[in-house]
C-alpha cells in the first residue's frame, strides 16, 4: 500500500490481520511477565493517531484495552510508551488517550520524535547509569526502512526479557538496493547493520531470500529465537515479513501461537519460511509437512525422548505441540513409530501421547 500523508487512514486488510496477532499475543505476553516483574513496558514506535478513519482502534488503543480488559487483573506498574514523528497523529492519539479511563497504575505517554533518537536517548542515559530496562516487548512498525537501524534493535534485545516484534518491508528494500542515493544505501546498511547488504545488489540469485536470511543472521546473533513469518495476499504474493526475536522460550511459543490463532477471512495467508525446508502455511493441516520434517531431523537417532521432539518442534519450528502430538499420533497407527508402553519410572504411558519422558523412535 502507499504510504499515508493524511492524519488517519483506512485500516487494510494486512494491517488488521497484523493487529490481531499484536491483540493475541500480547493477551499472553501481560500476564506471563506481569507474575514475576513488578514494573513492565509496551513500546510503539511507529505508533500513529491511535485509530483508522472507520473507527477500527490501532495499535497503542489495541494495546491498552488488552492490558486493561485482560481477565486477569495486571498489578504493578505498566509502562505505555507510544511514539511517532508526525506532531498531527501524536495530537490526534493523545485525543484518543484522553477519552479512556486508564488505571491508575498505568504509566502512558506519547512522545512526538523520530523512534530511533528517541530510544537510543534512553538507552545512552541506562548504559550511563547502570541501571536495567524492564521487561519491554516492542511493536516497531514503520511504513518504510529508515529510522529502525539495528544497532539500536541489537541494544534493545540484549536485555533480559526485551522482545521485539519487526515490520520488515522487504519490497521497499529490494526495489531500493543499489540506488545511487548514498542517504538511501547508508538507511539500508544501518538497518541490517552490515556493509554486506551492498554486496546483495550486485549479486546473482534470489536477492529477496538473501535480505531476509541476512536480516535473520544478524537477529540471531543476539536474539535465541527468531522467527520471520511471510504475510501473503489472496493471489498468494507476498507483502512484507513480520520478524520476531526474542530470548524466552515460552514467549517464541506464545507467538507461534498467536500466528495459528488469526483468521485470513480469505483475504491473507501467513506462511513461515523460517526454515529453507519447511513451507508453512498457517491455514493448512500441518500433519504431513511435520512428519516429514521430523523424520528428515530424527529419522536415524534411534531412540528418542519426547523432550527432544517436543523442543525441536516448539524451538526450531513453526509448529506447536499440538501439531507434534498430532504427527505422532499418525505415525504410530500407522505403524511407523515406535513407542515404549511404559516410561522410565515403570508407569504406563496413555496412549496417544508423548510426554517429555516417552521412549520413541522412528521406524
Amino acid at each position: 500500500m502507499p504510504i499515508p500523508r493524511e492524519t488517519i487512514w483506512d485500516l487494510d486488510p494486512h494491517t488488521r490481520a497484523k493487529h490481531e496477532i499484536l491483540r493475541r499475543y500480547l493477551n499472553a505476553w501481560f500476564p506471563i511477565l506481569n507474575t514475576w516483574h513488578s514494573r513492565i513496558a509496551y513500546i510503539d514506535g511507529f505508533a500513529g493517531p491511535g485509530r483508522y478513519r472507520g473507527g477500527e482502534p490501532g495499535s497503542p488503543i489495541i494495546a491498552l484495552d488488552v492490558a486493561m480488559n485482560h481477565r486477569r487483573t495486571l498489578e504493578g506498574e505498566l509502562v505505555f510508551w507510544f511514539i511517532d514523528e508526525r506532531p498531527d497523529r501524536i495530537e490526534h492519539l493523545r485525543m484518543e488517550l484522553s477519552l479512556l479511563h486508564i488505571p491508575g497504575h498505568f504509566n502512558v505517554s506519547a512522545d512526538c520524535g523520530r523512534f530511533d533518537e528517541i530510544l537510543k536517548c534512553v538507552l545512552d542515559e541506562l548504559d550511563r547509569t547502570g541501571e536495567n530496562l524492564a521487561p519491554t516487548f516492542a511493536f516497531i512498525d514503520p511504513f518504510g526502512f529508515s529510522g529502525i537501524p539495528f544497532a539500536l534493535v541489537e541494544r534493545l534485545l540484549r536485555y533480559r526479557r526485551c522482545e521485539a516484534l519487526i515490520t520488515f518491508m522487504i519490497d521497499a528494500i529490494n526495489r531500493f538496493l543499489g540506488h545511487p542515493d548514498e542517504a538511501i544505501t547508508e538507511h539500508i546498511v544501518q538497518l541490517f547493520g552490515t556493509g554486506e547488504v551492498v554486496r546483495m545488489a550486485r549479486a546473482s540469485g534470489d536477492r529477496r531470500r538473501n535480505l531476509r536470511t541476512l536480516y535473520q543472521s544478524q537477529l540471531k546473533k543476539t536474539a535465541q529465537f527468531v522467527r520471520y513469518f511471510e504475510m501473503r495476499d489472496h493471489r498468494d504474493r507476498p507483502l512484507y515479513y513480520l520478524f520476531f526475536a526474542t530470548n524466552h522460550e515460552l514467549g517464541h511459543v506464545r507467538m507461534k501461537e498467536a500466528m495459528w490463532k488469526v483468521d485470513p477471512q480469505g483475504e491473507f495467508r501467513f506462511s513461515d519460511a523460517t526454515d529453507p525446508h519447511q513451507a508453512v502455511l498457517f491455514d493448512t493441516d500441518p500433519s504431513g509437512a511435520l512428519i516429514e520434517d521430523l523424520r528428515r531431523h530424527f529419522g536415524d537417532r534411534g531412540r528418542l525422548t519426547g523432550e527432544q521432539v517436543r523442543k525441536y518442534v516448539e524451538d526450531e519450528t513453526a509448529y506447536l505441540k499440538k501439531h507434534m502430538t498430532a504427527a505422532l499420533r499418525a505415525e504410530e497407527a500407522a505403524g511407523r513409530l515406535r513407542v515404549e508402553p511404559t516410561k522410565p519410572d515403570g508407569r504406563r504411558r496413555r496412549p496417544g501421547t508423548y510426554p517429555d519422558d516417552a521412549v520413541i523412535a522412528f521406524l
